[in-house]
């Protein structure tokens, strides 16, 4: 996600939006008044799941340009289930919780990031929407009404639905990709796939909640992600909630899962191999497990953004700093006043579609900060200390009888900006100690990256100690509270910024 790729988005939208077969001009919603202006910088701060700050800086701002409240249908609040961005408008599906079907769908003008703008609204008093897509001049939808399962197009022309009748209850998720419509719908239901002339092809599959396609299609239920060509991942069947929102989304090189309480599952696309798995949040205390959980996934190279339940949008990316093993980094959270349920997120070029339920749809757009700061990043051994270690391997270690600061060096060299303070608790036997990575230096990924142990008078080690032996602290916390002790050695697996 570069500023030339958002440059390349524009030009195409203007291209695009000149198209005869691809007009939408009416400006017709008697409920505009539902799109407030923000303009609004939201940071990304630690939250649910995380245990330390930010380690790297992200280099994108995120602006919250506008926020969308939900339609009103037939008297009832309904919510955003999904967001589809075609050329320069995002189409918006909601339906409504519990057994009621009441739906609808907004189509925003995006073409001014900065003025987004409700060209039309529609409205189904009959109809849940579950999805939504759009193939040569029609809206499609897909969800459920009191029949079980549909597909439809709906003209703006003429404001007329064509419905098409699918297997089971509802239609769960939709990709309309080279004018073929892909189609899961759940429990009793399967993929249906309509190819442009209109001829359908239905293939079983028990309780199919996502589709995602490619040169491929691939399918996601309770037990697997099926590729319809045949080749089949296993996921654990305690993963999926019952009739809960869970997703694939696709890259170039990756396939993302979200898989409700199995949290993020990233495969290689070359091999189905897993790469990488990030954890669902932590659920807080007095809390329920149930809502703290992964239903949404959307890759924006580099940005990785996640929907945690009532933990709000997790915001991740693919790290720089690991050139041989890249992998993906966990920021924070979008912090919108505090967390904010979301059951959805989409982003592409230089959008994020943050829809929160009954709370509506929040836009926000992303500017990328240049790099003053170029880095080459290579990984390094770290000591805190301000005495060295004796025997033929350096390391350095803290004297506590003595001053509360202590520098860090990497690689046997000292690095500015980073140290170690230590600060007592008022009647207690325990220590604050606080690690301060500075500019040039962050951990290493890995759970067990900061080692520190505790000696008493006489016990100081004669040479560098192995890092197994480390028992006063393991972990990746850079504030931690310990025993008090008057020495420590504090080992660190790092990376350190050098200057190309």
């Amino acid at each position: 996600m570069k500023t030339t790729k958002f440059l390349l988005l524009g030009l195409l939208i203007i291209f695009l939006g000149c198209q005869k077969d691809s007009e939408i001009s009416k400006l017709d919603d008697p409920q505009s008044s539902r799109l407030k202006i923000k303009n609004q910088v939201i940071s990304v701060v630690p939250g649910f799941g995380l245990k330390t700050a930010p380690a790297e800086t992200i280099g994108f701002e995120f602006t919250l340009i506008a926020e969308v409240d939900a339609p009103v249908v037939d008297g009832q609040t309904v919510q955003a289930t999904h967001v589809e961005i075609v050329q320069n408008w995002a189409f918006v599906s909601y339906n409504m919780r519990g057994s009621q079907q009441l739906g609808a769908i907004d189509i925003i003008d995006i073409a001014n990031p900065a003025q987004p703008v409700i060209l039309h609204s529609i409205q189904f008093d009959d109809k849940d929407v579950n999805t939504v897509g759009w193939r040569n001049g029609h809206i499609v939808i897909a969800g459920q009404d009191i029949e079980g399962a549909f597909y439809g197009f709906y003209s703006i022309d003429d404001e007329t639905l064509e419905i098409h009748r699918l297997q089971s209850y509802s239609a769960m998720s939709m990709v309309v990709k080279d004018n073929h419509i892909h189609v899961v719908s759940g429990d009793t239901g399967g993929l249906t796939m309509i190819d442009p002339d209109g001829t359908e092809d239905f293939l079983y599959f028990s309780d199919a909640r996502s589709v995602a396609v490619n040169d491929e299609v691939y399918v996601l239920t309770t037990e697997s992600i099926s590729v319809v060509n045949g080749d089949n991942i296993s996921i654990d069947p305690g993963y999926i909630q019952y009739a809960s929102k869970a997703e694939l989304s696709l890259s170039y090189e990756y396939l993302f899962a979200a898989l409700n309480r199995g949290g993020v599952h990233i495969f290689d696309l070359e091999d189905l191999s897993l790469f990488q798995v990030i954890d669902r949040p932590v659920t807080p205390e007095g809390m329920d497990d149930e809502d703290f959980v992964t239903n949404s996934v959307s890759y924006n190279e580099p940005l990785l953004f996640v929907g945690n339940g009532g933990a709000g949008i997790m915001v991740s990316g693919k790290s720089d700093l690991f050139k041989t093993d890249p992998q993906f980094v966990t920021y924070g959270y979008f912090d919108f006043d505090g967390p904010l349920s979301t059951n959805f997120v989409k982003s592409e070029g230089n959008y994020v579609f943050v829809a929160t339920g009954l709370g509506g749809l929040k836009i926000l757009t992303i500017q990328e900060i240049p790099d003053d700061n170029d880095c080459v990043w290579s990984s390094e051994t770290a000591f805190g200390g301000s005495e060295q270690g004796g025997g033929t391997a350096w390391w350095y270690y803290i004297d506590n009888t003595g001053k509360s600061q202590h520098p860090i060096y990497a690689g046997q060299q000292l690095i500015e900006g980073a140290y170690i303070e230590i600060n007592s608790i008022n009647g207690s036997e325990y220590v604050e100690m606080i690690i301060e990575l500075g500019d040039k230096l962050v951990l290493q990924p890995g759970d067990e990256t900061v080692k520190i142990q505790g000696y008493n008078e006489g016990e100081l080690p004669s040479s560098r100690p192995p890092s197994g032996t480390f028992t006063t602290y393991k972990g990746d916390q850079l504030t931690v509270v310990i025993p008090w002790y008057p020495y420590y050695v504090v080992h660190l697996d790092v990376k350190v910024c050098n200057e190309p």
